[in-house]
C-alpha cells in the first residue's frame, strides 16, 4: 500500500542537522508560518481509484484517488502526514478542490502550495477543468512534487516540500446497479422483466428533460457570425491613457486604462458592450481583479473568460503581473477575450471579443 522511502520532518538539509533540531525544536514547533522545514516526505503511494475528501467547509466529496489531492488523502490515511486542509470555494464554479495546507503549514505570507507532476507545474486554477488538483489524472510512475513557497523558485529554497511517486492504482469494481425493490418483487413472481424497463423508462425521461433544458440554454446565445462562435466586438482602438474607475462586486477601483480591463471599460463607455462584471475576490491577496462576465456570458463551472495578448495567454490567476487590471497593453497589440475553456484553442470558445490597438 504505502511505502515510505525517506521521511525527514525537521531540518532543512543534511548539514548542521543536530544544531537545527536541538535549539529551536521544542520552542518553535507551534509556529508554522515562517520557519523553513524542508523535506516533509519522500515515498511511494498506491492510490485507490476513488476516495472521499472532507473540506474545511465540512462538505465531503468523492474524487478520483489518482489525483494530487487523492494521493495526499492516501498519505493522510496512512499517517505519513497528520493534517490536510482542502478548500472547496471553486468546486461549484470550476469543479475542483484547492490545497490550502499540509500538516500545520498553510498558504500565506507570500507563499502558497503548488504542485508539479514530472517537473511540469499544474495550473490548477486557470486550467481547473484539466489541471485541477482533484481532477488531474495521475499515472503509475508519475512523480508529484508539493511545494510551499515561490512557484518560480527552487524546491530546495522553499519553506517545505514533499515528493510522492505514484505506484499501482488499485481499481475498485463497480457496484451492481440496484433496482427498485418495490417494483421488482411482483415481476420476479411473474417472471416478466417489465419492472426493469419501467425503472429505466422513468430515469431517462427525467434525464431527457434536463438535457433538453441545458441544450436550450446553451443554444440561445448562438447568434453567430463566425460558425458557432459569437463575436461580441471586433475592431481597433487608440491606446488609452490615464486611469479609469472600474466598478466591481466589492467596490470601485482606479486602474490603468491601458490594461485588458481598462480597454473593456472603454468599450462599455462607448456602448460597444452592454455589461461588464468584475470580481475583486483576488484584490487583497494578489492585487488583481477577475473578469467574471461580458454581456450575457457569465462565469460558469465549465466556461470562463480568458485573455490572449498577441495569442499568448495571460495567466492572471498565477502571476499578479499578468492581472487583467495590471498587465500593460502597448500600441500594435491584439487583445482577444474568449469565453470558453482556456486549455482549448481560442477558436473553440463560445464567444469572443477582439481589439487591435493602434
Amino acid at each position: 500500500m504505502l511505502m515510505l522511502l525517506v521521511c525527514m520532518p525537521g531540518g532543512v538539509l543534511a548539514e548542521d542537522t543536530e544544531e537545527t533540531i536541538t535549539e529551536p525544536e521544542e520552542e518553535q514547533t507551534p509556529v508554522p508560518s515562517n520557519p523553513v522545514i524542508g523535506l516533509l516526505y519522500n515515498g511511494t503511494v498506491d492510490p485507490e481509484s476513488s476516495i472521499s475528501v472532507t473540506t474545511e467547509s465540512g462538505s465531503s466529496y468523492t474524487i478520483p484517488g489518482n489525483t494530487p489531492i487523492g494521493a495526499l488523502e492516501a498519505l493522510l490515511s496512512a499517517g505519513a502526514i497528520d493534517k490536510l486542509s482542502i478548500g472547496d470555494e471553486l468546486m461549484e464554479k470550476k469543479g475542483t478542490l484547492l490545497l490550502h495546507g499540509i500538516g500545520n503549514l498553510s498558504s500565506g505570507d507570500g507563499n502558497g502550495w503548488y504542485v508539479k507532476v514530472n517537473g511540469e507545474r499544474l495550473e490548477d486554477v486557470v486550467l481547473a477543468e484539466t489541471m485541477g488538483l482533484s481532477r488531474y489524472t495521475l499515472k503509475e510512475g508519475d512523480v508529484v512534487l508539493y511545494t510551499l513557497g515561490d512557484p518560480k523558485g527552487m524546491a530546495s529554497d522553499s519553506k517545505a516540500y514533499l515528493t510522492v511517486t505514484i505506484g499501482m492504482i488499485r481499481e475498485v469494481e463497480p457496484e451492481p446497479v440496484k433496482e427498485p425493490s418495490g417494483e421488482s418483487t411482483p415481476d420476479e413472481e411473474t417472471g416478466e422483466s417489465t419492472p426493469e424497463s419501467d425503472g429505466e423508462t422513468e430515469q431517462p425521461a427525467a434525464e431527457t428533460e434536463r438535457v433538453s433544458d441545458e441544450t436550450t440554454e446553451e443554444e440561445k446565445p448562438e447568434k453567430t457570425t463566425n460558425g458557432s462562435q459569437e463575436i461580441l466586438y471586433s475592431g481597433s482602438m487608440s491606446l488609452p491613457s490615464g486611469t479609469v474607475t472600474i466598478e466591481t462586486t466589492g467596490g470601485e477601483y482606479d486602474i490603468d486604462a491601458a490594461t485588458p480591463l481598462g480597454l473593456l471599460y472603454e468599450l462599455l463607455e462607448d456602448d460597444k458592450i452592454s455589461a461588464l462584471n468584475v470580481h475583486d475576490k483576488a484584490m487583497k491577496k494578489g492585487g488583481i481583479l477577475i473578469l467574471e462576465g461580458i454581456d450575457d456570458y457569465q462565469f460558469t463551472g465549465d466556461k470562463t473568460w480568458f485573455v490572449l495578448v498577441n495569442n499568448a495567454l495571460l495567466k492572471d490567476y498565477l502571476y499578479d503581473t499578468e492581472g487583467l487590471n495590471v498587465y500593460k497593453i502597448k500600441s500594435g497589440d491584439e487583445v482577444g477575450y474568449y469565453f470558453g475553456e482556456p486549455s482549448e484553442p481560442a477558436d473553440a470558445a463560445q464567444a469572443k471579443l477582439v481589439i487591435t490597438i493602434e
